[in-house]
């Protein structure tokens, strides 16, 4: 096996058992299309590519065996190259000159990447155009001819966008998982005035590390982000900000869901929102707060059916303690689960977490490591419930 395809998978399954071939033309932005190839393959994804003689004068023919860990093809010989993999391939992404494109569109076979344009008639095909803007304006016209990815613009010129491409192609041709996942991450945020909030300092990485986690085991994920880290492309995710928002789409999103899990650091108390902005020339303002809505609490009430993992991070309490706490949270709530953590000894945004999984029959298991590492280990956990 080419140790490129080692990384199949290795993000998600979506493309899982997919088979797709990228053809290439004479554009440097072909430079781009071993990391775009090996992108598709840790989705999950069997990657062959074709391209045209012109294009070794841009990129080696090692450089794109190195991307898709298979043979390259430059011609149609004996072996009917252009049929073969068309039997084989689920969709055809094409990263297509304005020469191409023109040749696309009016049916033009002259090479192996055109050529095999024609077989994929009744398959999936994604062009992706590269060139000048003034090129771009002038064959918009043959462009609108075929089903094409729209382009990234930076310096006047149309560039290879992998993360766009490659959600293009998931959602083309993306496994749809039975199993699915609602995450609530990140840290709300609630306002003192129509200027100013309240809010922590939660990075949303465990969250995160969580829909990585599933996905690899194929859930469909959803994630509703509050502030924090950037939710990878490839994760269903939806940005809200107060408390209030994230469980008017958890009691949403939770409908169409299995498994819901809260790791977001929801604000616990509210401040008395002042209309406008208060003035910067006071020398003392007193907040006046209110407790807030539980949101899991809220969640368990409506769905009193699903699997809910909750977290309960505490600071500096000893490991007794932090365990009884965070079990009269979970008989609370009714929660499935509930994993404690002590924040003093690894505090938000931190690439680790010292944790304790406690099931609703009183299993307590102790972890430590990466938060991926301890991800997989509540995945686990979950998957047995």
């Amino acid at each position: 096996m080419h140790p490129t395809k080692l990384l199949r998978g290795s993000k998600t399954r979506y493309l899982e058992n997919k088979k797709i071939l990228v053809g290439l033309t004479s554009s440097i932005a072909i430079i781009e299309a071993p990391k775009l190839m090996r992108e598709l393959i840790r989705h999950g994804a069997e990657v062959y590519c074709i391209a045209t003689e012109e294009t070794k004068k841009i990129i080696g023919e090692e450089a794109l065996k190195f991307g898709c860990g298979n043979k390259v093809y430059y011609e149609i010989t004996g072996d009917l190259e252009h049929i073969s993999l068309y039997n084989e391939c689920d969709l055809y992404l094409i990263i297509a000159t304005a020469n191409t494109i023109s040749k696309l569109a009016n049916k033009i076979a002259d090479n192996i990447v055109t050529t095999t344009y024609l077989m994929f008639k009744d398959k999936p095909v994604l062009v992706v155009p590269v060139m000048h803007i003034n090129m771009y304006e002038s064959i918009k016209e043959n462009l609108d001819k075929l089903k094409y990815i729209t382009p990234k613009i930076e310096e006047g010129k149309i560039k290879i966008d992998i993360e766009r491409i490659v959600k293009e192609v998931i959602d083309k041709i993306g496994n749809k998982f039975e199993k699915k996942v609602l995450i609530l991450n990140g840290s709300t945020v609630e306002f003192i005035d129509d200027v100013r909030v309240i809010t922590n300092l939660s990075s949303g990485k465990m969250g995160i590390a969580l829909a990585e986690a599933f996905l690899r085991e194929g859930y469909e994920v959803y994630i509703i982000m509050g502030l924090g880290e950037e939710v990878p492309y490839y994760i269903k995710s939806f940005k809200v900000l107060t408390s209030e928002e994230m469980l008017k789409k958890a009691l949403e999103l939770g409908e169409e869901v299995d498994i819901i899990i809260s790791c977001a650091a929801i604000s616990d108390f509210v401040p008395e929102k002042k209309e406008g902005k208060i003035s910067s020339d006071v020398e003392e303002i007193t907040i006046k707060l209110r407790r807030n809505i539980k949101v899991l609490k809220k969640l368990r009430e409506r769905f009193k059916d699903k699997i809910i993992v909750g977290f309960k991070a505490e600071y500096n309490v000893d490991e007794k303690e932090l365990i009884e706490r965070a079990k009269r949270r979970l008989e609370e709530y009714g929660l499935d689960i509930i994993i404690a953590n002590d924040l003093s000894k690894n505090y938000f945004g931190s690439d680790n977490i010292e944790a304790y999984i406690i099931k609703k029959y009183g299993e307590v298991k102790k972890c430590h490591g990466s938060k991926k590492e301890v991800a997989k280990l509540i995945v686990s956990e979950v998957k047995q419930l």
